[in-house]
């Protein structure tokens, strides 16, 4: 039995092959079809945004197709060997890491595969548009950081729930010193939009620093960032934001997934 466990295993590397996740879908059937079908077709839309910026030379964004696929991949990899090592909540104790704490909630978002590929779906459009000339398109811009907000508040409720549930929240209020703040030394109901909103921020504003340094570095990169006016960039945060709350709002209380 261990041989042909182990055997299954490798046939799941096959979620990294292009067109391979209808192969895994009829060894383990860990997921349904129809998300499987998602994910083919996200699969195939990132590998023609390759196609498409590599026949232009455009590495960068080349890149960040090979990145999408990557990430479309991982869900369909991890819920394949979870369905042959199954898993309960997983509890830690002891002295956190943050090692161990960055492991537990990436392996909780991506093990989740359909706030993975829910979440991946802005991606997979946002690489296919990047090297086009939609960032030439007054609104177009904002429309993207929207979509990556999405992608961006999926993952950190789920990232949320994920520590909560494993390691407490007392805990983890600790470990970051927020204990010392009356407020925080709770959790509260809005304790996941929170820290969605708090993630959005800080990922939204690591993202325009990094457009800024590209273009220093670059004025005509390829990136086909410009340097924006103050204004775009409050545009930019805000849409980031409502793409972001969207995203909370629909799996936290509608879709109820977490």
């Amino acid at each position: 039995m261990k041989k042909f466990d182990e055997s299954l295993k490798h046939v799941a590397l096959l979620a990294f092959v292009p067109f391979g996740s209808f192969l895994v879908y009829v060894y383990y059937q860990s997921m349904p079809l129809r998300w499987v079908s998602l994910a083919s077709l996200l699969e195939s839309v990132s590998l023609l945004s390759i196609y498409v910026n590599f026949t232009v030379n455009d590495i960068l964004w080349t890149t960040l197709g090979v990145w999408a696929f990557f990430t479309v991949c991982i869900p369909l990899y991890m819920s394949a060997v979870r369905a042959r090592t199954p898993m309960g909540v997983e509890k830690h104790y002891g002295k956190i890491r943050f090692a161990g704490l960055f492991k537990t909630c990436a392996n909780g978002v991506f093990s989740d595969y359909k706030i993975s590929l829910l979440a991946k779906i802005p991606l997979v459009m946002q690489v296919l548009a990047g090297g086009s000339m939609l960032y030439g398109i007054f609104g177009a811009d904002w429309i993207m950081h929207a979509l990556a907000g999405f992608g961006i508040g999926a993952m950190a409720l789920k990232a949320y729930k994920k520590a909560v549930n494993s390691y407490g929240y007392s805990r983890l209020a600790s470990y970051f010193r927020l204990d010392r703040f009356n407020v925080f030394r709770v959790e509260r109901e809005t304790g996941s939009a929170e820290f969605t909103l708090f993630s959005l921020i800080t990922v939204g504003l690591l993202w325009e620093l990094f457009e800024r340094l590209v273009y220093l570095v670059s004025p005509m990169n390829v990136f086909r960032i410009r340097a924006e006016p103050l204004w775009n960039v409050v545009g930019d945060m805000a849409f980031v934001l409502i793409g972001g709350i969207m995203a909370w709002y629909l799996i936290n209380c509608k879709l109820r997934w977490v």
